[in-house]
């Protein structure tokens, strides 16, 4: 049978600075270290470390945007005792690698369908949030594009249309096109965009792969909002916006930004349920 797992808390944004409380609270024994702040020791007694996304901007340093040092990966991973879970978004092969040179378990929580189906929420208020800021006219009415209608920009279109928005969405594929309108949206195709966009007041990209490009843009009225969230290579030709003075936010991490106990919450249940779950120990 399994035990209550210690976990430790490596760097991360606002999302970890509650995740130590999160986990406490349910009667876990949990510590966030920051660069300098740790023994060796510190990490023999763990089971579980718990790692930010992504896991590295530099693919040297973990991620510690809150602390004023950096903490080498490499220097991370030979403090490891054998046999515990490391989790944490985005890894790179050469990171997997290492770890598993470590006899560890690597989990990308970030790969996860669950995470990403309960992030979608924050992430949609976040952009509400934002184009309430940013547009020079009320929701209500406004005329929006989601591009990407699958577990995030479904959930951002359906907000945006109780809000009382006319909602586009664009997509590939003849399922999400059908699922768009199903929900009550307008639907157009990703290859047709730009001869929908003129009257735009806002697009919000949820695509990873170029869709919002020189054509699409210059089809844009200047008036018009385009928020990114989708993660690199990204979605929006972002130099051809700024040149042409469309007003371009790059809005990754979300639910990190706009509801970081939420998000990390999320976090922590993705992280025990896979410890708890049958792909982990027994």
């Amino acid at each position: 049978m399994k035990k209550r797992p210690e976990i430790m808390i490596i760097g991360g944004d606002c999302r970890f600075s509650y995740m130590e409380k999160i986990f406490t609270s349910e009667g876990y024994k949990a510590k966030r270290i920051y660069p300098g702040s740790y023994k060796a020791d510190d990490f023999t007694a763990c089971d579980v470390f718990i790692l930010p996304v992504p896991v590295s901007r530099d693919n040297i340093n973990i991620s510690t945007p809150l602390a004023g040092e950096p903490f080498c990966f490499s220097d991370f991973v030979r403090l490891l005792p054998e046999k515990c879970i490391v989790a944490g978004g985005m890894f790179t092969e050469e990171q997997k690698e290492k770890l598993r040179g470590r006899n560890v378990t690597v989990f990308d929580y970030y790969s996860c369908d669950s995470l990403a189906i309960k992030n979608a929420v924050p992430t949609a208020e976040g952009v509400i949030g934002i184009l309430i800021n940013a547009m020079p006219v009320t929701l209500a009415s406004a005329e929006c594009c989601v591009t990407g209608y699958g577990k995030c920009g479904s959930v951002i279109a359906r907000k945006l249309k109780a809000l009382g928005a006319d909602v586009t969405c664009a997509a590939r594929s003849d399922k999400d096109l059908a699922a768009a309108v199903t929900d009550g949206m307008k639907a157009c195709r990703l290859s047709s965009l730009s001869d929908k966009c003129s009257n735009f007041d806002a697009i919000i990209n949820t695509v990873p792969s170029l869709v919002i490009d020189e054509k699409v843009i210059s089809a844009l009225g200047k008036s018009c909002v385009i928020i990114e969230t989708a993660s690199a290579p990204f979605g929006v030709d972002f130099d051809t916006a700024v040149a042409q003075g469309i007003n371009t936010i790059r809005a990754g991490s979300l639910p990190g930004r706009t509801s970081p106990l939420t998000a990390g919450k999320i976090i922590c249940d993705t992280v025990l349920s896979f410890y708890w779950s049958d792909n982990y120990g027994n």
